[in-house]
């Protein structure tokens, strides 16, 4: 399994969406969590219709985890169990929800985040599967929970091809490569075209791990629960994170013969049925 913990600078590049459209696009069971430590805007954003009928909480996830866990010792995988929903518009997802005020951060320190860090790097279903983690680490800052950036397998930083985002991502990067390994520090290029992409790797010097096209209709989907969260049939965005989920799925996966065969058919009938891929 895999931890990969997306930040981002100042300006709000579109991190969260990305990591919403990687969660929904991801190549298997995958748990997507908020850890934004100023207050998460993954679940209001991309399932805040199903927050407002009552069958998302805002009241379960990371600061629930917490407090159960407050006199544990070290984290525990299965401790997260009871804290994480379903996700209705994508049903292979899991969703730890976020901290709703930015005070809220307070109520974890650094032992809670240290011990949510444990719990989400060796998360298994109730079933016993192990299952990818996608973590919103939020803006980069003082608060920064350093224990999800620290543990993951990737980092991503989040900029867009603008050059305000580049100027602010560019301290961001120099203090990340002073905590994490280069080999595990990559950027995702929000709302960008190829030649933007392009600029974006030549000015920060970074390869590009994740890279999302202008697509204005999926992302008001992920960032403001347009048509309930649902997902477009056919879309540039998620063709885009499909791929990249792919691509980072297979660096942290062997796969058996059974499985790429069980993957294509996947391929082929969400094809059929006119999905993303």
């Amino acid at each position: 399994m895999a931890l990969i913990t997306i930040i981002s600078g100042k300006g709000a590049p579109g991190a969260t969406t990305t990591l919403a459209a990687l969660a929904a696009t991801w190549p298997a069971q995958v748990l997507l969590a908020d850890c934004d430590p100023d207050g998460g805007d993954l679940a209001p954003g991309w399932l805040g219709q199903w927050m407002l009928a009552g069958r998302i909480r805002a009241d379960v996830g990371v600061l629930s985890h917490a407090t159960a866990t407050r006199h544990a010792i070290a984290g525990d995988p299965a401790s997260l169990i009871d804290h994480v929903q379903a996700v209705p518009p994508a049903r292979h997802v899991g969703l730890l929800a976020g901290l709703s005020a930015p005070g809220q951060h307070a109520a974890l320190g650094l032992e809670g985040w240290m011990r949510l860090t444990t719990a989400l790097a060796a998360f298994k279903t109730q079933a016993g599967q192990p299952v990818d983690a996608l973590v919103d680490a939020g803006r980069f800052g003082v608060v920064t929970p350093w224990p999800l950036l620290r543990a993951a397998d990737a980092v991503l930083l989040a900029v867009r091809p603008t050059q305000r985002h580049l100027l602010a991502a560019r301290p961001v990067l120099t203090e990340l490569a002073r905590r994490v390994a280069p080999e595990r520090l990559a950027l995702a290029v929000c709302v960008t075209t190829p030649a933007g992409t392009r600029a974006v790797r030549a000015a920060l010097g970074r390869d590009v791990a994740v890279e999302v096209p202008i697509d204005a209709k999926t992302a008001a989907v992920l960032s403001e629960s347009r048509d309930a969260g649902a997902l477009p049939p056919r879309s540039a965005l998620l063709r885009a994170t499909h791929d990249a989920g792919l691509r980072l799925h297979r660096t942290y996966h062997r796969y058996t013969p059974a499985e790429v065969r069980t993957a294509a058919a996947h391929r082929v009938a969400r094809s059929l049925a006119g999905g993303t891929r």
